[in-house]
């Protein structure tokens, strides 16, 4: 599992230490030591003072790309869950109070459990589509444009490739629905958004379908051999055993810290 270091750009680093360390005139020393230890950059990330230089300082959002941006959202998530006892959830239409709060913070204590989610957030700051050839039977093929946030296409798009090539098929289609349940999740039992493609409605999926096909496509992605030789299995696998949990420093993230950043 690659570290949040390898995520970040030189540009990132030099926010963090012009926030914490103005006086410091080694940048490129400083720059150094931040591409060689994890533990500092993540108590730099950690600080509160770099969260409020992003929240307080519309000027400072174009210095950071998404992965810090993402990083410093969650860092501060997870202080707030160390410090509560409940979270929120939605379902039949109520909102109910849940004491698994200690249990999320636990949960997010996995550094590579962080970095994964990390880059899931940043993955949905641009929906891609592409372009490929679908056999319809014997002879007869069929050009077909696919989106990368839509579940029904990536499903028809991996019955037509090899089981050595599904991977990224398997766990895109997981992260979606883990990222519809954390972002969207007051939306409770009812059907989430990104279920129409232009004028045609799909099928609506409830929470439960969410969580169903999150937790079956987790567990197909991390026994997959891609999964072992991008040291992701043991991500994956926690993943689909507690989809649920992992959502909630989403559903956090989302209703307590994206709201001030969403354009008016």
């Amino acid at each position: 599992m690659r570290g949040l270091r390898l995520m970040l750009k030189d540009e990132d680093l030099l926010f963090l230490l012009s926030v914490l360390t103005p006086s410091v005139v080694d940048r490129s020393r400083m720059l150094r030591t931040l591409r060689e230890d994890d533990e500092i950059l993540e108590g730099m990330i950690a600080d509160e003072k770099v969260f409020h230089r992003l929240l307080d300082d519309p000027l400072s959002l174009p210095a950071v790309s998404p992965a810090l941006f993402f990083a410093i959202l969650l860092a501060r998530v997870a202080s707030d869950l160390t410090h509560e006892t409940y979270t929120f959830e939605r379902s039949q239409g109520l909102t109910m109070a849940l004491f698994d709060a200690a249990q999320v913070a636990s949960l997010l204590e996995n550094r590579d459990l962080r970095v994964y989610l990390t880059d899931l957030l940043v993955s949905f700051v641009r929906i891609n589509s592409f372009s490929t050839s679908v056999r319809l039977r014997r002879g007869y093929w069929r050009k077909v444009r696919f989106s990368d946030f839509d579940i029904d296409h990536l499903v028809r798009f991996g019955s037509q490739l090899d089981e050595s090539r599904r991977f990224p098929v398997y766990k895109r289609i997981a992260d979606i629905c883990l990222f519809t349940l954390g972002i969207f999740s007051q939306a409770g039992g009812a059907p989430l958004p990104f279920v129409q493609t232009g004028a045609m409605l799909k099928q609506a999926r409830t929470r439960d379908d969410y969580v169903a096909q999150g937790t079956s496509f987790y567990e197909l992605a991390s026994r997959h051999r891609d999964a072992r030789a991008q040291s992701l299995s043991e991500v994956l696998s926690t993943l689909s055993e507690k989809i649920t949990l992992a959502a909630k420093p989403l559903s956090v993230l989302s209703t307590r810290y994206l709201q001030p950043f969403k354009e008016p």
